[in-house]
């Protein structure tokens, strides 16, 4: 379930004011996409679990290098 939230919501229109019809358009086909796929926001819950995964000292190029190299090794990353 989709809860609203006013200052969300407001962010949101003040953002959709200022895309392009063909950047609208291509939001709608990937949230869709995302939505045929199950594919759901990040929680707060979510996003305190993944406190401590990655080193703070490690930069994100690193991450990004590490989660690419899992999904090529057809590995995922279990949250603690």
């Amino acid at each position: 379930m989709v809860t609203s939230n006013p200052v969300t919501d407001q962010a949101e229109d003040a953002l959709d004011a200022k895309r392009t019809p063909e950047q609208r358009e291509a939001l709608a086909r990937l949230l869709k996409s995302a939505e045929e796929q199950g594919v759901k926001p990040l929680t707060r819950e979510d996003l305190d679990a993944m406190n401590g995964v990655w080193p703070e000292d490690e930069s994100i190029d690193d991450f990004i290098a590490a989660v690419r190299q899992w999904r090529t090794e057809g590995l995922e990353r279990e949250l603690p």
